[in-house]
């Protein structure tokens, strides 16, 4: 656990203490009240301290958190009313342990390194001694002021959508992030991070599952089959072109026959999304209100291609898994989309549209369940029809998204490096 920085101040009817924890989501704080104890905890940070006197949880009690400062700033009542607390500045002795004191822990220690007689059964002195230590002290675990390192002071890492943030994986290996697959991500850059994805990817290239899935396919073709909803929608609006043009021209005596893809169902020439009656793909209430609730941005971009291109790799991965789990998400859904968009899993920007495509076949290809050429083909097909719809259908996709990565202990700093942005990118783009 990492103890969090944070102040303490007083005024006659209570405490307050401002906690500094960037980058985490304010719903899942726990917060412990009682005696002259308080406690806070949310991952990955862990607080405890013990004032000179008692504290109580009343109806004047509150907490308040600061996104944009990424602070917490906790008030609790004093059961004594008008008492004061002495020696709130001293935060070492505020993080102390119950009945531990500075010259407890200036006592010197046992070393390191002892030499045990490998004839006798005595058992090592230092168990004993940890035991000891924690039963005096009530199983409590010791806390150090944080200090800021020199190196965590010269972050020059940027990633995130518009390469606009950094610091959200300064305590990365504290949170079982399996989507990361970047060893320090605030100590990387865009080359390093793109040799380590591809050498990543070459490790882990699985032979015998590709031969497996190219052998047994029968559930694959299955997957296929599956008509989605866009596929559905565009189908409906090609029918509707149709009659509309047959209404104001005279039916031709030889039909043309137009290309269709390769379910035969689809005329990939002719995509429209002008009428917008009994469309298939209106938002929901509950997208209207996430909606409501994006960040209020305009945006002007330093590299506006790599947007779109980071677009069309977070479009395959949603394809892939909107596919195989047939429109219906499960708990794998997060990690296998942020594990096939190399934007979710390695901070890729991208330059060209054909590195796009090649990594999102790599990546299909290496990690999910079903490793199939056939079927990336297919996905693709998906996220060309996506695009073809427009930007509504892409939004309703992004949205998806962004619900399934809110609602997960971990992987919800994706909403913030790039699913939020998106979602109101989106809707200005041209």
């Amino acid at each position: 656990m990492i103890t969090p920085t944070f102040k303490v101040d007083q005024d006659n009817e209570s405490v307050t203490i401002v906690v500094h924890t960037p980058y985490v989501r304010a719903q899942d704080v726990d917060l412990y009240v009682e005696g002259s104890e308080f406690r806070f905890y949310l991952r990955p940070y862990f607080l405890r301290l013990h004032f000179p006197g008692n504290i109580i949880e009343d109806d004047n009690s509150k907490a308040v958190y600061d996104p944009s400062a990424g602070e917490f700033t906790i008030r609790v009542s004093k059961e004594t009313k008008g008492e004061h607390f002495p020696d709130l500045d001293l935060l070492t002795k505020l993080l102390a342990r119950t009945g531990e004191t500075e010259t407890k822990k200036n006592e010197p220690k046992k070393p390191l390194i002892e030499v045990i007689g490998s004839t006798t059964d005595e058992k090592p002195g230092l168990e004993e001694d940890e035991i000891q230590d924690a039963i005096d002290f009530n199983w409590e675990i010791p806390q150090e002021v944080p200090v800021a390192q020199a190196d965590e002071l010269s972050i020059t890492a940027h990633y995130g959508f518009d390469q606009q943030y950094h610091g959200y994986f300064t305590h990365i290996y504290e949170t079982l992030n399996e989507i990361n697959d970047i060893d320090d991500p605030e100590k990387s850059t865009a080359d390093s991070r793109r040799e380590q994805r591809i050498e990543s990817e070459n490790g882990r290239f699985d032979e015998d599952h590709y031969c497996m899935d190219y052998v047994h396919n029968d559930e694959i073709k299955e997957l296929i089959k599956y008509k989605t909803i866009y596929a559905k929608e565009l189908k409906r609006l090609q029918k509707n072109t149709k009659m509309a043009n047959t209404k104001q021209e005279n039916k031709s005596l030889i039909e043309e026959i137009e290309p269709k893809d390769a379910t035969g169902d689809i005329d990939m020439t002719s995509l429209s999304i002008e009428d917008t009656k009994e469309s298939l793909l209106k938002f929901t209430s509950k997208e209207d209100a996430m909606m409501r609730d994006l960040p209020k941005k305009e945006y002007l971009l330093s590299f506006e291609k790599g947007a779109y291109l980071g677009l069309v790799d977070l479009m395959f991965a949603y394809s892939y898994n909107h596919r195989i789990t047939e429109g219906e998400n499960n708990v794998e859904s997060v990690w296998c989309v942020g594990k096939i968009s190399s934007t979710l899993s390695s901070l890729e920007q991208f330059s060209v549209l054909k590195d796009v495509i090649t990594s999102c076949y790599r990546r299909t290809l290496v990690y999910p369940l079903y490793r199939n050429f056939e079927l990336c083909d297919k996905v693709l097909q998906d996220v060309y029809i996506l695009f073809k719809l427009g930007k509504r259908a892409i939004l309703k996709a992004l949205l998806e998204l962004k619900h399934l990565f809110d609602h997960h202990d971990v992987y919800y700093i994706y909403s913030k490096l790039f699913l939020d942005d998106y979602s109101v990118w989106i809707q200005h783009s041209k």
